[in-house]
């Protein structure tokens, strides 16, 4: 199972790899290729054409990959276990007036003086 979660993850590296190439080499290809008044014109829009796929293929990746729905569940635990550890250290304050501090290793509970 770890194999296969490696394996995705170096399949989406490598893809990363070639996309970020891509992305820096396509403005500096129009900007190549243009007449000298629209340059600049077409390098933007290049890089804009570069930042739109982008943003389009990085919700792909994220929706194929399950990311957003990883994300939420870790967002849900972390809450979850906040709030479990609030319930507990509310609990070990508790505990705390009820046992003496010296009969803690006791088998025996000693009663406070408010019992």
């Amino acid at each position: 199972m770890k194999t296969n979660h490696y394996l995705g993850l170096l399949k989406l590296s490598n893809m990363k790899r070639k996309f970020t190439l891509v992305a820096l080499l396509l403005p500096t290809a129009t900007f190549a290729q243009s007449s000298t008044s629209s340059k600049l014109f077409y390098s933007l829009m290049g890089f804009g054409i570069v930042i739109l796929v982008f943003l389009v293929l990085r919700e792909v990746v994220m929706w194929y990959w399950k990311v957003n729905t990883i994300i939420d569940n870790q967002v849900k635990l972390i809450r979850t276990q906040q709030e479990t550890n609030n319930l507990l250290t509310e609990q070990i304050t508790l505990m705390k007036g009820y046992y003496q501090p010296d009969s803690i290793n006791s088998p025996e509970r000693t009663p406070t003086k408010e019992e």
